[in-house]
């Protein structure tokens, strides 16, 4: 009886696991956004926002891995992964380099190109890095031969 349960039992756990991550990254994200309204530095927000989608994303990925043994999907990781990672961060890095690099640390513009600030918009490339880092990873597809 127990067996039919155990399923029931680990989603619902997952379920409440993501409200509680949910929480704790509003109130942290109130707490960067303070942070960076009174001291006028928006690195940090930039960062916060960078890891906090990339940490839903992973979590996010736990619900659809079956099997927790390591095999490598790189066509996967190379073709999805790479492309929203670099996509997801490369506001935070340039930001960071123009920050630090600019003579002026006061008055200084990072190079964002439209598109990809239409697209960052609400962290959903960096979500499915997280995410298709994990299923990367832990991919349990295994290959068929079609050469009958």
């Amino acid at each position: 009886m127990r067996e039919k349960w155990l399923p029931y039992i680990w989603k619902l756990l997952w379920t409440a696991g993501l409200i509680a991550l949910l929480i704790i990254s509003y109130k942290l994200e109130h707490k960067v956004k303070f942070y960076a309204a009174t001291n006028f530095d928006m690195l940090h927000f930039i960062w916060f926002r960078f890891i906090a989608n990339f940490v839903l994303g992973v979590y996010l990925s736990l619900l659809f891995i079956k099997k927790w043994s390591v095999k490598w999907n790189w066509s996967f990781i190379l073709c999805v992964t790479l492309p929203f990672l670099i996509i997801s961060i490369y506001l935070p890095i340039a930001f960071t380099f123009a920050q630090h690099l600019a003579s002026d640390s006061n008055n200084f513009s990072v190079p964002f190109p439209n598109w990809l600030m239409t697209i960052t918009t609400y962290g959903i490339p960096t979500i499915v890095a997280g995410l298709t880092l994990m299923l990367g990873l832990f991919s349990t597809t295994t290959r068929t031969n079609n050469d009958e």
